[in-house]
Order: structure tokens, then sequence, then C-alpha cells
């Protein structure tokens, strides 16, 4: 009878256990990535062509498809909010030259003592690069600056995907704020004849 009882009790256990582990984390939803809360760069041209030159990579260690905004996009986004055309003969052209993020899996402590830790167990690098151009009406270059940033946080095992989620948009929101930078002061110290 004792048996029967502490079966039953061990099965429902068990059932609820694995009714938990099937429960699916609500999906988090995340605010549109915007710069429009920065200033304009008003450029004396014509036209402004955005081009990703870059071979996209879905195979580890690369997992920009995973965040919920890539930094290929969150760059592109970027330049949409920032760079206007204001006239002129010239045309500027935006070449993306690198978006990318990488999940590095770090060593764990396998010992006794590591089970009871809650251990940095993935790093996540991001990185952009990206060059604007000024091109004549001929389509020969006439001036051009270059910008790139990096910026990479570690993750605990146990962080849920949900949080995971997160930490990727505060990466990428991160990583273009600091491309934002150097691009902004090149363009301020070489491309001032093109500038309104």
């Amino acid at each position: 009878m004792v048996k029967k009882y502490i079966l039953r009790i061990l099965v429902l256990n068990v059932f609820m256990l694995l009714t938990a582990c099937q429960a699916s984390s609500p999906q988090v939803s995340f605010p549109t990535m915007t710069f429009k809360h920065l200033p304009t760069i008003k450029l004396r041209v014509v036209d402004i062509q955005l081009v990703s030159n870059f071979e996209r990579n879905a195979d580890m260690p690369h997992v920009a498809h995973r965040f919920p905004i890539s930094p290929e996009k969150a760059l592109i986004q970027w330049a949409t909010d920032r760079i206007r055309a204001l006239g002129g003969k010239n045309t500027a052209r935006l070449t993306i030259t690198q978006a990318d993020a990488q999940e590095i899996k770090l060593k764990l402590d396998k010992n006794f003592t590591g089970i009871f830790k809650n251990q940095q167990s993935d790093r996540y690098i991001t990185n952009v690069k990206a060059q604007l151009e000024i091109l004549d009406e001929h389509g020969r270059r006439k001036a051009i600056v270059t910008a790139q940033a990096e910026q990479s946080i570690t993750v605990a095992e146990s962080t849920s995907l949900a949080d995971r989620r997160k930490i990727w948009y505060n990466l990428v929101e991160k990583l273009i704020t600091r491309f934002n930078l150097s691009m902004q002061e090149n363009i301020n110290s070489n491309l001032q004849y093109y500038l309104l």
C-alpha cells in the first residue's frame, strides 16, 4: 500500500517536472531600434545608396539571425535615420562590409565545486564595419570614410532565452552607438566639403 502511494507521488512529480520543462517562455517584443533622436547628417548629394556587401553566415558560431535585430539591420536603420540627401550632383553610398554576431562557448569548471556555480558559459561578440563614399555623376569616387565597432558580453549558463534576447538587443544597440561615434568623427574630419 505504501509502495503504491510513493509510486503515485513519484509519477506525479515526474509528470509535473516534464510539463514545466515543456512550457514555453513568453515572446518578448522589442521596440524598433531607431536613431532619429540623433542629429541628421546632411550631405550635398542627390541620392543615398545602401549596400550590404559581406557574406552572411548562419552556421555556428554565427548567431546574428537569432538576435531580435541583427547588426546589419541596425546599421541600415542607422543610415536611414541619420543620413539625408539635400541636393547636388553627387551620390552617397554606404557599403556595409561586416555585420556579424558570434557565440563563443567558454570553458566551464567541471569539478565538483563547479556544480554549485552559475558560470559564464557564452561570450557574444558583435562587430560592424562600413564605408561611406561620395561619388560623382560618373560613379567616380571623390571621398571616402570608414568606421567600425566591436562590442561583446558574457552570459551566465542559467540565463533564459528571453533574457538572452534582451541582452542581444542591448548589445547591438551599444554596438551601433560605438559605430555612430566613430563614423560621425570621421565624417566631420574628412567630408566637410560635402556637409551642409
